[in-house]
């Protein structure tokens, strides 16, 4: 069940962090001042409200009608006939095989931060006790609760928030979190902000909501990927040639010569991803190189300099999703790959120890 009265407790005010509890179709504070409205069991948490075009919306919309009457899977091969790549990138499960890199045990609850549409949120569920799935557009966490209400789990609680970077639970909820390619997106809704606090805003959140010795999976685009030190353009700057890979103050100002707003996604390099890990509060991390690229990831080397020649002597690794690419990455010295790899995952540790599982 994907109902607020299936959780009461686990979910806190994101502004001032005081306990909800149910109150009929709403969660409240014990005061009663703060409220927050739940829509078919899912609560919502958003700051800023929907900020969907009407296209989408409709869409959406469509999909979630199809999904309730004919089923998740048939709602997908209908809505999206023409556009077969979405169908891919919303249930091919080899995307999912960063899965079997994580400390996933049968009492362990997990986070899922911006789950899209559920392509990860039953894998997740099937391993853990529990997930929490926090999407930040409705109609997409409704799709996801009915996928996963159909696929029988009834261990996945649903909401819709986070659109400010704060996020709607108790301290200490959570044995992992999983945030996969969002990193670079989520600061896109605070325009009042400077993303880079945002994001260190979001660090912080997922370290408080994790226990000690907690894990968090985070999986985002390289600043430095070679795609775009060559001059590709980059889609988190509106497609400007080199994009996050300019200079902060250049990029900026390429932006506004061109009359575009700033850059919607912030890339990070390896070494400054892994210095914002450890200013939040993750006292370990590992990275993965994820070959041939983030989305569809065929395996996950780690970038240590051992790891990446005993891969690269294999006749059948592949170092890229494109020839120039490919090409490019066959000459950058094993130490230095972690800088220009496509994406970086980091596997990051909570200080502490983990509590036993409870009995």
């Amino acid at each position: 069940m994907n109902t607020v009265e299936s959780f009461d407790g686990l979910y806190v005010c994101p502004l001032s962090r005081s306990p909800l509890r149910r109150a009929g179709a709403v969660l409240e504070s014990e005061t009663g001042a703060t409220r927050y409205e739940s829509i078919n069991g899912i609560p919502r948490f958003l700051r800023f409200g929907p900020v969907e075009d009407p296209a989408s919306e409709s869409v959406l919309q469509r999909l979630n009608a199809l999904a309730r009457d004919e089923g998740w899977q048939a709602a997908l091969a209908s809505v999206y006939a023409s556009d077969p790549g979405m169908i891919r990138y919303v249930t091919e499960s080899n995307r999912g095989s960063f899965i079997d890199l994580l400390p996933l045990r049968p009492d362990s609850d997990v986070l899922e931060i911006g789950p899209g549409l559920g392509q990860f949120t039953g894998p997740l569920a099937r391993r853990a006790r529990s997930v929490a799935a926090l999407e930040v557009v409705p109609g997409q966490a409704e799709f996801v609760a009915t996928r996963c209400r159909q696929q029988g789990l009834d261990n996945v609680r649903v909401a819709v928030g986070g659109d400010d970077c704060r996020l709607p639970y108790a301290d200490a909820s959570f044995d992992l979190v999983v945030l996969n390619l969002v990193f670079e997106w989520c600061a896109s809704r605070c325009v009042d902000e400077e993303p880079e606090r945002v994001q260190r805003r979001l660090l912080d959140e997922m370290a408080r909501v994790l226990r000690p010795g907690g894990t968090l999976y985070l999986a985002t685009k390289n600043r430095y990927a070679l795609t775009y030190v060559i001059g590709k353009p980059d889609e988190h700057a509106h497609r400007v040639r080199f994009g996050n890979a300019l200079p902060r103050g250049l990029m900026t100002w390429l932006l506004r010569r061109r009359g575009l707003p700033r850059a919607p996604g912030l890339l990070h390099s390896h070494d400054a991803l892994a210095g914002m890990l450890r200013d939040a509060g993750f006292a370990r991390s590992r990275s993965f190189w994820a070959t041939p690229e983030m989305r569809y990831p065929l395996e996950y080397v780690p970038t240590d300099t051992e790891s990446i020649r005993t891969a690269r002597r294999r006749s059948d690794f592949v170092q890229g999703d494109s020839r120039s690419v490919r090409a490019l990455m066959r000459w950058v010295p094993a130490a230095w790959v972690k800088h220009f790899t496509p994406g970086l995952a980091f596997i990051a540790s909570k200080a502490g120890t983990r509590e036993p599982p409870s009995q």
